[in-house]
């Protein structure tokens, strides 16, 4: 019987009730809804936005927010990098400004310079790549990953031979961090550089971060107290504060030796090494006498060679500083720019600024950056709004079994659940058990109990058993559930007797009635107990990471959870939203059946 009857409908009492409860239910909705959103959209995010609290992601409709997130992935989430190659002083990138819109005659410009001045590939950065912490993938990250997968046709037994290196899966194959603003960084001389360098050479312009050694320079007078002001860098020699930066701060590979310091090379060699048969068995080498010996044009690979080359610059008396110049990408490009327009004037007139000297003139990174957005802001966005997600699918596809084995898992759970617990709850419904009022109260008494209280003892006894990093020992401890028998003896209770009455006049076995009669008409509470044993088995994390330490043997959750460690806050979420699909799913394709299950059954 209802509660409110039909002709209290009406009254003003019963619709102010009513009123009440809908808002409660409303209030209760939102309540659980809006911190569902925030998560969604969480996911979408990266460190420049997850503070944010808005359902949908700004940058997918503000260009302003999109130019922050966008500089942020190809400066590598690091503030340092952005401010080195940029000389921007954002101190972190929600701080960063769209720059003005500057002619396309520059962008034009230095376009074709890149093109024509043939700079190595030890000039520039790798834009979008390993983050500083590691906690997202980026596109060229996974573009290096796949490079180096088909040069070993996919085969990691061919990468670990070709390249000696031990990684576990594609998953975990990085390229190496840059830093070519330090003075000390040198690449490692072994193959897998070599083949980052040769992926790095097809890298288009958008995903180059050319150094700049200006902003270098600038950084070094902050770190000695002095004010940088109109300061730029010189190619040679202009006082002891050049002096100190170019032979103990700047990296080696921008410093070039005068061939006039030939001879001050060979002593300062000769000093060192004595003889020219110990230079040559350390630098694997044949030369005839230490005159012979050249300065080497590989100054980033780590050689003997380097390391002679970095002790000899930094020595005021071998190495005359005015034996010393630099070359620089700024210089390159000034250069560039001297050459075609000849005058000042004629470069401020192109431009449409007002330049003083070449000097003014720097590397027009932040414009390339907001031209790009501009020209692929609808692919930009779809590329932030997936990075999290493609990390998650990824991990979870090429890394592990988690999905066999979470799907063997949850597929024998459902399977047993619907062996084990309906011929438990047929047999107490259908006979008169002595003591069943006792073995009812055992199963319902197993409620009161938490599972974690069961954890060590299923641990020892599987231990003893022989069955651990089995799916014997995630199946056997929740096969029988005494919440399921007793919903289901409640259940089968309720079927009308007289059709088992009527099936044994025709002759039917007790196995057909319980078959053909008992499980048919019990669909709707049978898809209830499936469901459980499907969440059960799903989000089971704990029982599986502790039984299952193998990781050949772990299930969806315990990868997610490894991946959680090591992810961004937004990779978290992902992980999370990808984590729901299944039981979702589950549900809504279930629905109609799972809730005739939770209605008495009545006969009609």
């Amino acid at each position: 019987m209802p509660i409110i009857l039909k002709s209290e409908k009406r009254q003003p009492r019963t619709r102010i009730v009513h009123i009440v409860l809908y808002a409660m239910l409303a209030l209760g909705a939102v309540t659980m809804v809006y911190p569902f959103l925030l998560m969604a959209s969480g996911s979408f995010k990266s460190k420049v936005d997850v503070q944010d609290l808005n359902i949908i992601p700004k940058y997918l409709y503000k260009d302003d927010i999109l130019f922050k997130k966008y500089v942020e992935a190809k400066y590598n989430e690091s503030i340092a990098e952005y401010q080195a190659a940029t000389g921007d002083i954002a101190q972190n990138f929600r701080l960063v400004k769209v720059p003005d819109k500057v002619k396309g005659v520059i962008l034009s410009d230095w376009r074709d310079f890149v093109e024509t001045a043939n700079m190595p590939n030890s000039w520039f950065l790798t834009a979008f790549g390993p983050t500083a912490d590691g906690k997202v993938v980026q596109k060229n990250e996974r573009a290096y990953r796949n490079f180096i997968s088909d040069m070993c046709s996919n085969d990691l037994d061919v990468f670990r031979t070709r390249f000696d290196e031990p990684i576990e899966s594609w998953f975990f194959l990085k390229f190496p961090a840059e830093r070519l603003y330090d003075r000390k960084y040198q690449l490692s001389n072994t193959p897998l550089v070599s083949a980052f360098y040769q992926f790095k050479a097809n890298l288009p312009l958008s995903d180059r971060i050319y150094v700049s050694c200006d902003n270098v320079y600038k950084n070094y007078l902050k770190l000695i107290g002095q004010q940088s002001g109109s300061k730029v860098l010189q190619a040679r020699s202009t006082g002891p504060i050049w002096d100190d930066f170019v032979r103990n701060f700047l990296h080696p590979q921008f410093v070039v030796p005068s061939p006039d310091l030939l001879p001050n090379w060979a002593n300062f060699l000769e000093k060192k090494y004595t003889y020219i048969e110990n230079l040559n068995k350390l630098y694997t080498t044949n030369y005839e006498s230490f005159q012979a010996v050249p300065f080497f044009k590989d100054r980033t690979t780590s050689s003997a060679q380097l390391t002679d080359y970095m002790l000899f610059i930094s020595n005021p008396v071998a190495c005359p500083i005015a034996g010393l110049s630099l070359t620089t990408p700024e210089f390159l490009w000034r250069g560039y720019l001297k050459s075609k327009y000849g005058s000042v004037a004629d470069v401020s007139s192109a431009y449409g600024n007002k330049y003083t000297n070449f000097d003014e003139i720097n590397i027009p990174q932040l414009n390339l950056d907001r031209e790009y957005i501009l020209n692929n802001s609808g692919l930009l966005r779809r590329e932030f709004a997936t990075t999290n997600y493609r990390m998650v699918m990824e991990y979870i596809l090429f890394y592990g079994n988690g999905i066999y084995n979470t799907f063997f898992y949850c597929l024998a759970s459902i399977a047993l659940a619907l062996l084990v617990n309906p011929l438990a709850a047929y047999a107490l419904s259908r006979y008169q058990l002595p003591g069943q009022f006792k073995i009812l109260l055992f199963l319902i008494a197993t409620m009161a109990f938490p599972s974690v209280v069961t954890m060590i003892p299923n641990f020892l006894l599987l231990r003893d058993l022989g069955l651990l990093n089995t799916f014997a020992a995630l199946l056997l401890p929740t096969m029988a559930n005494g919440y399921s028998i007793f919903l289901l003896k409640g259940f089968f209770d309720s079927l009308p007797q007289e059709l088992f009455e009527a099936a044994e006049i025709d002759g039917a076995s007790e196995w057909q009635k319980f078959w053909m009669i008992t499980m048919n008409l019990s669909k709707p509470i049978l898809a209830v107990v499936a469901l459980g044993a499907f969440t059960a088995a799903y989000s089971n994390f704990m029982y599986a990471f502790i039984l299952c330490q193998d990781k050949d043997m772990w299930t969806l959750t315990v990868w997610l959870y490894q991946l959680q460690q090591f992810s961004s806050q937004g990779v978290v979420y992902a992980s999370l939203m990808i984590a729901a699909v299944p039981t979702l799913v589950i549900f809504v394709l279930c629905q109609n059946v799972i809730i005739k299950g939770i209605v008495v059954p009545t006969e009609k």
